[in-house]
């Protein structure tokens, strides 16, 4: 009896290595999807770190671009993908955590559909205006606004979140009503906000850096507790005399719920590995980005899930 209980027990295990082993040796191509459309940080961040991520896990990696609806038709696929890490999902907070709680038919929610597998880096956000517009300053801004209506409107590379609460609080503190003019990511934004057609516009920091840096927008705030060291001549919306725009974003990793452990922690772990490269380093930084010091899932987990309670208990993203 003894003997079959131990042949049992020996049986048992191996079954569950056995499980964990193949769990973690998915053998087809990995896809990762980015939400918004090719051109915009998000989708250049996920070229830069494919190659990276195919070599430590030893598969082809390959970039899929699903844009609409502010990253929900690409956030709704990956929820809705089999969760065999043949498919993870490279989005800002803003798309998973934020459209789900205040678009009831997006379909999914960021603690229920989603394991959050690596947070990669975090960025600003910011208002800019075309070189031809007379506001060098925010405060001109609002007068400029104040006086004339086709001045009130401002470009989002999505909707909800931090960049309508941008607009939202300058028009209260202006006391007048900003409209928000939606487009799918950043890249189609860029040239009507250059070109003058947008009085302003709301974008990551990476894009604003290369705008301003290129001559092509006047940048006027960024959110945050403290200037960004790649802007230090263009100050938080608090010093501005904006306040309460003192929140910024993330770039993560996410894969389907039900994702098992063992190919959560390989991708992790490629992550991790991907992100140490000097030379990776050096190109996030150069887009203007904020590379986390631990890409770990534990850290990637307790952002997702602080992110969530901030934008839960907000009353103005719950509509």
């Amino acid at each position: 009896m003894h003997f079959i209980l131990r042949m049992l027990v020996a049986l048992a295990a191996g079954a569950t290595v056995s499980t964990a082993a193949s769990a973690a040796e998915y053998s087809g191509p990995v896809r990762i999807v980015v939400p918004f459309a090719a051109g915009g940080a998000t989708d250049a961040l996920a070229r830069l770190l494919a190659p990276g991520l195919a070599k430590e896990l030893g598969h082809t990696v390959v970039v899929e671009n699903r844009p609409g609806a502010s990253g929900q038709i690409g956030s709704a696929y990956v929820k809705n993908a089999p969760a065999d890490g043949s498919v993870y999902l490279l989005a800002l907070d803003h798309s998973v955590v934020i459209v789900p709680l205040i678009t009831p038919t997006a379909g999914y929610d960021a603690l229920r559909d989603f394991s959050p597998v690596g947070t990669v880096a975090r960025f600003q956000w910011a208002l800019s205006v075309p070189n031809s517009s007379p506001a060098t300053t925010l405060q001109q801004f609002m007068d400029v606004a104040k006086k004339d209506a086709s001045k009130r409107n401002f470009g989002v590379p999505l909707m909800g979140g931090m960049p309508d609460r941008i607009g939202g609080t300058i028009g209260n503190k202006a006391g007048i009503a900003m409209e928000a003019i939606p487009f799918n990511g950043s890249a189609q934004m860029m040239p009507q906000l250059i070109g003058g057609q947008l009085a302003s516009g709301v974008t990551g920091s990476p894009e604003a850096v290369t705008m301003s840096r290129a001559n092509k927008v006047r940048l006027l705030a960024v959110t945050g507790e403290k200037r960004s060291p790649l802007l230090p001549d263009v100050p938080t919306f608090s010093e501005a005399g904006v306040p309460g725009l003192n929140l910024n974003s993330f770039n993560a990793f996410f894969a389907p719920k039900k994702l098992p452990a063992p190919i959560a922690e390989k991708f992790n772990a490629a992550l991790r590995k991907t992100l140490a490269d000097p030379e990776v380093r050096k190109q996030v930084s150069d887009m203007s980005l904020d590379l986390v010091e631990s890409a770990s899932i534990p850290e990637a987990k307790a952002e997702l899930e602080r992110t969530y309670r901030f934008w839960n208990s907000v009353a103005s993203v719950k509509q």
